[in-house]
């Protein structure tokens, strides 16, 4: 009876391997797809346009100064600079 119950507990562990691994991938695809979704519920609500090179930009990320959107600091800086310039 020796080997028998050896099988017979070798396989009752390979059993709860298989159910333990199939059980974590199916997390991991759960996770992965909630993940996915997640990022197409999310969508870009307001787009500003950078004043000085057009590139359009989220109006969270956009800096605005007197009404004007800029995709960036240096872009902010040249508008101001070419105002400032006296002509």
């Amino acid at each position: 009876m020796g080997i028998v119950r050896l099988i017979t507990i070798a396989a009752v562990i390979w059993v709860v391997w298989f159910l333990l691994k199939r059980f974590q991938e199916k997390l991991a695809h759960r996770r992965e797809h909630q993940q996915v979704s997640r990022k197409k519920s999310n969508p870009v609500s307001n787009i500003k346009k950078c004043t000085v090179c057009g590139v359009h930009v989220p109006e969270s990320e956009a800096l605005e100064h007197n009404g004007q959107y800029f995709c960036s600091l240096a872009h902010k800086k040249a508008n101001l600079d070419s105002r400032q310039k006296p002509r």
